[in-house]
């Protein structure tokens, strides 16, 4: 099938995927002077009399979701009765792409995870079930960080099953049991969706494989967990019981949402729960305090005694790691040492150098604030770039050759930038969400490394770099 030249105002340059449900392009929005992906809706359903006003009620529901890991919708429209809306383009790929390279470290698995369940318990907190979470929707930007596409896509479509062939919606290798048999769900259906990612990042392959895409289907109703062990011998033991939990066929058993899973995996693979909430880049502003659900006694029980086993062996861990062994102290009362293991010249340096906390290992560092360009554009041969950045981090324009940006407004958890200067001119913004460290601490340290209370042992970061990161914006030249 031919590429069609223009989409409504879009100009189009290039196919990026073909499935059975939609096309998928990049195009230019000349309008904004910037990229975007446009998903167009095959045309036959519109046969469906009803389709039109669940797609206009269903893709305002999907555009009013704003948050840092999630794609967002700019427009949505049809051309000649063919629905499509557009999304913002991602340039880095997706975890398909990433998970075809193999296997992926314990730790890079946990904070891609991270922020994507952010994204999910945003939505769900919002109502709406993604239905459809496999790799491919799974998309980076150009700094590496991931964004959750096609929201609801799964939905729209239930009521044209017949268009694929079988009356399952969704993705086999991904569906959740009760998806899979047509019952109702709810958001741990997600859980479980994120569960076998997990499980495929780590292994580099899928925990089900069939002949056929129903087979598939029948071995995720059926089959027990596989364990992962079998598959990948090194991970740690703890994996196994977070990926049965998450996968578990009855969904009280499971995670009693996606923040949780995303916290126990990160205890594995660093140590600790890390600072994730519901509320945690959510764009939200209720504090929800993540808990089991108690009214489920056999759910409360099961999330409780798989968190503290998984909290006592990591604690131990680190310990051994990180903590050196406590030395006897010798009281002034007690008889010396030896004289012949006694050094003279190493006791007055020992008497005279600072007791330093050990290094943290290469994996551990400080989270930095979430912040990103939006937009980039000429308003009156006037070059504007956007930005956003995350509610309460602190931010300096370093550069000097006339780039300023100021507060603009404050949204759905994110500042709103807005930065101008001259044509072509770059504006390096210095963000920080500094640690909290008392002075006591950082005396543990040597002056160009910061102590990290929550691992207690110094990052090799300066202190008045970490917490931070740098967002650098080319303005365009717009012939002012």
């Amino acid at each position: 099938m031919a590429i069609p030249e223009k989409i409504g105002r879009y100009i189009i340059k290039d196919e990026l995927g073909r499935g059975g449900m939609a096309t998928v392009y990049r195009g230019f929005d000349p309008s904004f002077d910037r990229e975007v992906a446009i998903k167009v809706l095959p045309r036959e359903m519109l046969h469906d009399p009803q389709f039109r006003s669940r797609f206009e009620r269903e893709i305002k529901m999907i555009a009013s979701l704003e948050h840092p890991s999630i794609v967002p919708v700019y427009d949505v429209g049809d051309m000649d009765g063919q629905p499509y809306f557009v999304m913002r383009f991602m340039p880095g790929g997706s975890l398909s792409n990433l998970i075809e390279q193999g296997p992926i470290a314990i730790q890079d698995t946990a904070r891609i995870v991270e922020k994507v369940a952010q994204g999910l318990s945003y939505a769900h907190r919002k109502g709406v079930i993604h239905r459809d979470l496999k790799p491919d929707n799974v998309l980076f930007d150009d700094n590496g960080d991931p964004f959750i596409s096609d929201f609801g896509v799964a939905k729209l479509t239930e009521s044209t099953s017949s268009l694929t062939g079988s009356g399952v919606i969704g993705t086999p290798a991904y569906m959740s049991p009760e998806q899979a048999q047509g019952t109702e769900i709810d958001l741990r259906s997600d859980v479980y969706g994120l569960g076998v990612i997990v499980y495929q990042m780590l292994t580099g392959q899928q925990p089900y494989n069939a002949d056929t895409p129903m087979g598939v289907v029948v071995k995720h109703i059926t089959e027990p967990v596989p364990e992962i062990l079998k598959t990948l011998p090194t991970l740690p033991p703890e994996v196994d019981q977070i990926i049965k939990m998450a996968m578990a066929k009855d969904k009280n058993q499971r995670f009693a949402n996606t923040i949780e899973l995303a916290k126990a995996l990160n205890l594995i693979a660093f140590g600790s729960t890390g600072n994730i909430t519901f509320n945690t880049n959510s764009g939200g502003t209720k504090t929800i305090k993540p808990q089991p659900k108690l009214s489920r006694s056999q759910t409360g029980f099961a999330v409780i005694g798989i968190v503290l086993v998984v909290a006592v062996i990591g604690f131990l861990l680190i310990r051994n790691q990180l903590v050196p062994p406590v030395e006897p102290t010798v009281l002034p009362t007690e008889t010396p040492l030896p004289t012949e293991t006694i050094v003279p010249t190493a006791t007055e340096e020992l008497s005279t150098s600072p007791v330093f906390a050990p290094s943290c290992p290469a994996d551990v560092a400080f989270p930095t604030p979430a912040g990103r360009e939006t937009q980039n554009y000429c308003v009156q041969k006037i070059p504007y770039a956007s930005a956003v950045i995350e509610e309460g981090a602190t931010f300096e324009v370093l550069n000097t050759d006339g780039g300023r940006c100021r507060v603009e407004a404050i949204k759905n958890g994110e500042q709103v930038l807005s930065c101008t200067g001259p044509s072509f001119s770059i504006i390096e913004i210095w963000t920080c969400r500094s640690p909290q460290v008392s002075s006591e601490e950082q005396t543990q340290c040597s002056p160009d490394n910061t102590f990290n209370s929550e691992n207690q042992c110094c990052v090799a970061v300066p202190p008045e770099e970490a917490g931070c990161k740098m967002i650098r914006i080319q303005l365009k030249g717009c012939g002012g």
